[in-house]
């Protein structure tokens, strides 16, 4: 049959003689951990109809035997309630606070101060023993390839890439190695230069000022900083405006752990 147009009120599904809507599926995927929730769409509604199938039976049972009018049942109720009001109010505010536009702004504020980081790109050849490193020099200076003496005579895992170490800053490496690497030019091969792993060869291969990361690369991580500060400050706020009393008779606290006040046994 051919798709309908969905809403949270299409019923997908009658689960005996009771009407199961698009609407409810979707919060309880909402809810489930997010591993499960990147399984196909056809899948998880499958899943979910077999579960909202057993609950349905499961809690008609619960109904007939007078279970929904248990104590537990009344107080698990409104917390619930509770629980799920404040989760959306929380929601909303988050919503409010993440917008594009906000991110947009708070992205250009991060930015506005950025100073470049210089960097290098470099292939090395580590060896442990000088007179190989020297060796393996004189071949590169008669015009050995570099990656092919890397992934022959290298001793780290660069080896299997020709020696490629990436982009770096100069804080990342050892202070002889950076040096060594900063202080050659693009093209260069410098060495051999001891570190306290060996002796490395360093071609370097490349040289940059490191740009500001882009908005798109930024985006979520400040999307998540706006929210959780909106969220943060939503919740504190109802903190500091509560108002509670408390009798001045009150049980003692051990007495939170006395589950049979709920339900006597």
């Amino acid at each position: 049959a051919a798709p309908v147009p969905a809403t949270a009120d299409t019923v997908v599904a009658v689960v005996n003689g009771r009407d199961v809507t698009l609407g409810e599926l979707i919060i309880m995927r909402a809810d489930l951990p997010e591993q499960y929730q990147q399984a196909p769409s056809e899948q998880i509604m499958e899943a979910l109809l077999s579960r909202v199938a057993v609950e349905t039976a499961l809690a008609a049972k619960a109904k007939e035997a007078g279970l929904d009018q248990t104590a537990h049942a009344r107080l698990r109720s409104a917390i619930d309630a509770r629980s799920r009001l404040a989760e959306a109010q929380i929601r909303t505010v988050i919503a409010a606070a993440a917008t594009e536009d906000a991110m947009q702004a708070a992205y250009e504020a991060r930015v506005a101060d950025y100073e470049p980081v210089s960097e290098v790109r470099a292939s090395h050849i580590l060896v442990a023993d000088k007179a190989l490193a020297d060796d393996l020099r004189k071949q590169l200076d008669d015009g050995a390839a570099f990656a092919d003496l890397a992934a022959e005579h290298g001793t780290d895992g660069t080896k299997t890439q020709g020696g490629d170490l990436g982009w770096f800053e100069k804080e990342r490496m050892v202070p002889e190695f950076a040096e060594a690497a900063f202080a050659g030019e693009e093209g260069d091969v410098v060495g051999p230069v001891q570190t306290q792993f060996g002796w490395h060869l360093i071609h370097v291969t490349g040289k940059r000022d490191r740009p500001a990361p882009s908005f798109e690369e930024l985006k979520a991580e400040i999307g998540d900083e706006l929210a959780n500060a909106a969220a943060e400050a939503e919740i504190n706020a109802a903190r500091e405006t509560a108002v509670i009393t408390r009798p001045d008779a009150q049980p003692d606290a051990d007495a939170l752990c006395e589950d049979d006040l709920i339900e006597p046994k």
